[in-house]
């Protein structure tokens, strides 16, 4: 099971785009809880105490949010919304059972490049997230995939990719994820010594 952090937060009554700047310059992110039944909760939460939490946890991580005196809510990140300049502007949280699935986008790490890098062939990532479903404290920030005993004209698919126990790919399960090809150098290079 993934470990969980606390955030403290703190409800938000101005939801206007001026009160939303002020926040900004605070330190704060506008943030909005919303879960089944239930309606939304305007808050703000800080915005350095965030970053650490994910950069410790990962983005897919539970996160308990605690509102001083009320309620606490496991939540996950839905949506980060950020400025042309990659600047966080705003937050989503939903609000999550640890007994029900959920679907979540997962990165797709390919380790063992440099192995391909040495024999000069072309690795080509055509996807970078996949779907996957269910619990919420089993869904893996990343997958990864080992492409160091790739050859040439290799090819993997969503099939080919180990999940966690308990957690089902939503994408087609053909779809591809990785070929391999040969660098047009080196093939010109065989093509010379044929």
């Amino acid at each position: 099971m993934k470990d969980t952090a606390i955030i403290k937060i703190e409800r938000r009554n101005l939801c206007s785009s001026s009160a939303n700047k002020r926040l900004r310059k605070e330190g704060f992110l506008p943030a909005n809880i919303f879960g089944k039944g239930t309606e939304s909760i305007a808050v703000k939460v800080n915005r350095s105490e965030l970053r650490k939490k994910i950069s410790t946890l990962g983005r897919n991580a539970i996160f308990t949010l605690e509102i001083a005196e009320e309620n606490s809510f496991p939540v996950i990140i839905k949506e980060i919304q950020t400025s042309p300049l990659g600047e966080e502007i705003h937050i989503d949280f939903q609000q999550v059972s640890l007994s029900e699935e959920i679907k979540a986008d997962v990165v797709v790490k390919v380790i063992g490049k440099e192995n391909l890098e040495a024999q000069k062939l072309i690795l080509n990532h055509q996807i970078d997230f996949i779907t996957v479903r269910g619990l919420p404290q089993d869904i893996p920030d990343a997958v990864e995939i080992d492409v160091s005993a790739l050859k040439i004209g290799s090819i993997l698919t969503i099939r080919d990719i180990a999940l966690p126990q308990g957690i089902v790919c939503e994408n087609n399960p053909d779809s591809i994820v990785i070929t391999v090809n040969q660098s047009k150098i080196k093939a010109e290079a065989t093509e010379a010594t044929a």
